[in-house]
């Protein structure tokens, strides 16, 4: 459940930069959200694949 966490913070978190550039009247392209949320996806793949290299390592 913490995974699904995390997906759903990068997705918000993409939409409230958004919400920032909207508001400041900056302007944007909707394809910049989707490689903000992408970009998030993959840096938190990267995280959960050291994690999981921390983890065996402690095991032994």
């Amino acid at each position: 459940m913490h995974t699904f966490g995390t997906f759903v913070a990068i997705i918000i978190s993409a939409f409230i930069a958004v919400g920032i550039a909207e508001y400041y009247q900056q302007p944007y392209n909707w394809y910049l959200v989707f490689l903000m949320i992408l970009a998030g996806f993959f840096i938190h793949t990267i995280i959960l694949i050291l994690e999981s290299e921390n983890s065996e390592e402690s095991e032994y």
